[in-house]
């Protein structure tokens, strides 16, 4: 199974929706200003996950909350990924902004036949960052990877080639439950081969955010 690769107008649309959003928040807060409380933005947030496998993140921002440092370490059955990010806010706040995002992911698989498969993806695009004043969080991310490992990797007629390409989506949100403590849930795509026999990965993660 494969999926189009239309990364460019993929992209494109995602560029469109986030911006919209953000000019749209941007028009409002001049007849909310005084009204709306403050929104609080941490400096350090860590959150312990579970779903396709189990693991802990952390984020902190820097630089006056313009630059975020995002990194992950799951585990699941046949192995480990460790996954890091680069975010640069380029446009509205740090409460409701769009965002360049650069990251990459490793991942080591036992596929069977006695081997062991070590990929690094290198992905690029676009992240949007809402955060209400209450603590909830809406979050969505775009772009495009690449997937390398040293060789082709090949057991039982499936396979998984040394360079590939593909598409990466990610949306997820959190539910304050009280000031540094919510909710976590997020899904995912990435469609370029990481996984034997289907190719893309899919990603499911729940949990508890603590922010600081």
């Amino acid at each position: 199974m494969r999926f189009s690769r239309r990364s460019p107008a993929a992209v494109t649309v995602l560029a469109l929706v986030l911006l919209a959003a953000v000019g749209s928040g941007r028009g409002q807060a001049a007849t909310v200003q005084e009204t709306e409380p403050a929104v609080v933005v941490p400096s350090t947030e860590l959150r312990l996950v579970g779903g396709s496998g189990v693991g802990i993140e952390a984020a902190g921002s820097l630089l006056g909350d313009r630059l975020r440092l995002d990194a992950g370490l799951r585990g699941f059955s046949r192995g480990a990924m460790g996954e890091g990010a680069a975010l640069v806010r380029v446009l509205g706040s740090a409460a409701n902004g769009v965002w360049l995002r650069g990251g990459f992911l490793y991942q080591r698989t036992d596929v069977g036949c006695g081997l062991t498969d070590q990929a690094t993806s290198l992905d690029a695009g676009l992240a949007y960052r809402k955060r209400w004043a209450g603590g909830s969080l809406f979050a969505a991310e775009g772009g495009v990877e690449t997937v390398y490992r040293p060789h082709d990797v090949g057991c039982n007629d499936s396979g998984l080639a040394a360079r590939s390409s593909g598409l990466r989506f990610s949306t997820g949100g959190q539910y304050a439950l009280t000031r540094g403590l919510g909710l976590y849930g997020r899904i995912g795509l990435r469609t370029g081969e990481h996984v034997m026999e289907i190719g893309f990965l899919p990603e499911v993660w729940a949990g508890v955010a603590f922010e600081f």
